[in-house]
């Protein structure tokens, strides 16, 4: 939704009667949004946003006020490899807080660029394509930071709107609006010292990103920013390369460098030292640090040679689906049944590693799905997204 054209919004805001004060300060606020890309769609006021998204301008600002009851559908799941939780706690809004976070991902964010080193959530990243930048390496380092989207505090979203070109307050009101108050047991901004001529909107609590919402991932991918600018001019410096897939950092060492593990330690202290100073825990029991004669994995791809490879443990794993799956013995029945699950989600899950594989090795994806598609599959309930690309065909 692209704005109108300055000299519309002039003459039709004069026929309304607006002052010109006011409709000046509202075309230079246009003016610096759209000098960040003219694709986004400038928001003025929060009346303005409930206007262009259709949610009642009530609702949002008992949001922004922490006054509603915010409605977010909670739950655990469990971590792989647990850090200072061991679970990881998934929070999906309501409908209608949704639709609002959905528009300004497609109004907004998605016109933002993130850093080049940035692999993921926003238009044409591929985890692949982060996988690429580490081939043929002789050292990797890899680091996790924990509890990614919880660890982006409701002020550095704001801050990010304003450099969009946002004014101040409707910046602070789209970040209330795309997370949710927590009590993180340390010293906040003291609410009436922000906002002193808007009591309403005090609140005990600053907001986070709740991993679940529509937003979080582009927002966390432009708070860090300012982190991976730092990051890759550390890395220039040290001869190294970086990557970053959401909360999965990479740097390596390509083969033939003068780099030595030594080196690597020294600099792994500066890039945790980064990450703290930008109020990013990192999980050390998933930092490692990978060299010769060791296997350098990468999002789960082997980056030892000129291109990613598959992992073994990997293949391994969808050679036992298919095996049970074209076995006359066995068949997709019997398979589901013997790993507890339907027919229909056994179809979905292989195929979904299936086109995994594909994007890393086409011509191995190609022969397991030949293979998957000789199976003797029954009826089974092909999913929305699926349905949508044949319509398209």
């Amino acid at each position: 939704m692209s704005a109108p054209a300055p000299q519309r919004y002039r003459s039709a805001a004069r026929r309304k009667g607006v002052p010109d004060d006011v409709l000046a300060n509202a075309l230079a606020s246009m003016d610096r949004i759209r000098a960040t890309d003219p694709r986004i769609t400038p928001v003025l006021t929060l009346r303005h946003l409930a206007l262009l998204t259709g949610v009642p301008y009530r609702y949002l600002r008992q949001v922004v006020a922490r006054r509603a009851a915010l409605g977010y559908r909670t739950f655990h799941l469990r971590k792989r490899v647990p850090g200072r939780s061991r679970t990881r706690l998934i929070c999906i809004p309501p409908k209608s807080l949704k639709e609002v976070q959905r528009w300004i991902v497609e109004n907004v964010l998605r016109h933002v660029a993130p850093h080049p080193s940035s692999f993921a959530f926003h238009p044409g990243s591929s985890p692949v394509l982060a996988a690429e930048e580490h081939c043929d390496c002789s050292y990797l380092l890899k680091v996790d930071i924990e509890d990614f989207f919880h660890s982006v505090a409701e002020g550095s979203v704001a801050t990010v709107f304003q450099v969009i070109g946002f004014q101040k307050l409707i910046a602070f009101e789209m970040a209330r609006l795309v997370t949710i108050p927590v009590d993180r047991s340390r010293p906040v901004p003291d609410p009436a010292a922000r906002w002193p001529a808007i009591p309403f909107y005090h609140c005990a609590y600053e907001g986070m990103l709740p991993q679940g919402a529509p937003s979080s991932p582009m927002l966390a991918n432009l708070v860090m920013r300012h982190a991976d600018e730092q990051l890759a001019a550390l890395a220039a410096r040290s001869g190294m390369r970086y990557t970053r897939y959401a909360d999965d950092l990479a740097f390596s060492a390509p083969r033939g460098s003068t780099v030595t593990l030594a080196d690597v330690r020294r600099f792994r202290a500066h890039v945790l030292g980064i990450l703290n100073e930008h109020g990013f825990k990192p999980n050390l029991r998933k930092t490692v640090i990978r060299g010769p004669g060791s296997r350098r994995i990468v999002l789960g791809m082997l980056v030892d040679g000129n291109r990613p490879r598959l992992a073994r443990e990997f293949k391994d794993n969808l050679r036992l689906h298919l095996h049970y799956l074209s076995s006359p013995d066995h068949g997709p029945a019997a398979h589901a049944l013997a790993r507890r699950t339907g027919v229909s989600s056994m179809y979905h899950h292989v195929r979904g590693l299936i086109s995994w594989a594909a994007c890393v090795e086409p011509d191995y994806g190609a022969e397991a799905l030949e293979r998957f598609r000789a199976a003797r599959w029954p009826l089974v309930q092909p999913r929305l997204a699926e349905m949508a690309e044949t319509g398209r065909k």
